[in-house]
């Protein structure tokens, strides 16, 4: 008896302690879910008065109704051939929301567990891909000066922190190359680098902590702590809360049709989850979508350069360990398994190639080169199989958001755009 209760006034001692910080949090919220905009302090990114929508989809059966597609099931590692319609029978207890769209048109559209065109859900990473907009638009009207700026211009206070900080450049937090010490772990560990990043109610008190592994602009490492950076970096350069900026210069003018949330480290604190926090529905991100297939440019105005756009789809490739591909925070082709003994046979094997394209970038892996391949398709990517996937060659704009991950949406989009 006595030993319980040493073990119950222990653990009140513990949760008294931790009470205002990660740990607390951990426990009462869990792991991250859809719904995680509902049990945080929040902004609201506001829309404007003049709503813009895409045509409806046409009546009767078309072709993403019955257009059969292979899957590729996480679960049952398996691959299935069946249409759009089959995937969402096939799981009906998982969110889901699709949506696919061609010249402003709503090609198919389709919800699951009672969601439906206006319902609101975290989007995880993809919220990196709206940061880096928002990055370039600040680029644009001058309050950043360029990509190349340092950090350091916009917090001096990390000067103090570690030295290196003073190499690294805003292009580096765009591109995943910061070189951050940073693991991207999302398991329950309430002691992880990434949970005390999502937890924290003060976030600079992380971000002054970091360290570095290696050179910024080296090498190429995914992680939150570095859009969580660049948040911090567009508020100092604009003066503004990051929903305000990104109410006034991408909602308003883009027409949303719904506010979206982005959640904040503490009311007090105020910082914005500028790597993951952000949640809005299907119909508004495919806004963000059509901006990017538009060269930046929403009905006449030029929202954010073209220059942004372009460098945003593009093949290119930052520091070494590219697996990522990764380019201002939108991903853009895969490594093919084959291996060729040089470069010169892996060109000549791709060459005339017309289901992929070979960039004449690769990846050496044990002495061998891969290829790496193109579909025509970018896309921005989250926690849960969220997807923002963009296609210039078919003027094709995808939406995925769901509360689970069983097959990788970009693919499906991928394909969808091969019969289009």
């Amino acid at each position: 008896m006595m030993h319980r209760l040493t073990r119950t006034v222990l653990f009140a001692i513990i949760i008294s302690m931790t009470a205002s910080c990660t740990v607390f949090r951990a426990l009462k919220h869990g792991n991250a879910t859809i719904e995680d905009y509902t049990k945080y302090d929040r902004d609201t990114i506001k829309r404007g008065d003049f709503p813009f929508q895409f045509a409806d989809k046409a009546e009767g059966i078309s072709l993403l109704d019955t257009l059969q597609i292979d899957y590729c099931i996480w679960h049952r590692d398996t691959i299935l051939h069946m249409n759009i319609d089959r995937d969402f029978e096939m799981h009906p207890n998982i969110k889901k929301a699709v949506i696919v769209i061609r010249n402003d048109t709503i090609l198919y559209e389709n919800y699951s567990k009672g969601w439906d065109k206006d319902t609101r859900s975290t989007i995880f990473s993809l919220s990196k891909t709206v940061t880096a907009l928002m990055c370039g638009i600040a680029i644009k009207e001058g309050y950043i000066k360029s990509s190349d700026d340092a950090v350091t211009d916009y917090i001096p206070e990390l000067k103090d922190c570690d030295p290196m900080f003073s190499k690294l450049k805003i292009t580096h937090l765009l591109d995943m190359t910061a070189g951050l010490d940073f693991a991207e772990n999302y398991g329950f560990n309430p002691f992880s680098r990434m949970a005390r990043l999502y937890l924290n109610p003060d976030t600079f008190k992380e971000i002054r902590k970091v360290k570095f592994k290696s050179i910024p602009g080296e090498n190429y490492h995914y992680d939150s702590m570095t859009t969580a950076i660049l948040g911090l970096v567009i508020e100092r350069a604009t003066g503004v809360s990051y929903a305000e900026w990104l109410s006034e210069k991408v909602w308003k003018p883009l027409g949303m049709e719904h506010d979206a949330l982005i959640s904040l480290d503490s009311r007090k604190s105020g910082i914005a989850k500028a790597y993951g926090g952000i949640a809005s529905n299907v119909r508004d991100l495919a806004k963000i979508a059509r901006l990017y297939l538009n060269h930046g440019n929403w009905n006449g105005k030029q929202i954010v350069d073209s220059s942004f756009t372009a460098r945003s789809l593009s093949t290119n490739i930052a520091g070494t360990g590219m697996k990522g591909l990764y380019s201002y925070s939108w991903y853009w082709g895969f490594v093919e398994p084959a291996k060729f003994p040089d470069k010169e046979s892996m060109a000549e094997h791709y060459a005339g190639r017309t289901d992929v394209e070979y960039t004449g970038n690769w990846y050496f892996n044990d002495g061998e080169y891969q290829a790496i391949l193109h579909k025509g398709g970018f896309w921005g990517f989250g926690l849960y199989g969220q997807v923002l996937y963009v296609n210039p060659r078919k003027n094709l704009i995808g939406i995925y958001l769901g509360s689970d991950r069983i097959e990788d949406y970009h693919r499906i989009f991928d394909r969808i755009s091969d019969f289009l």
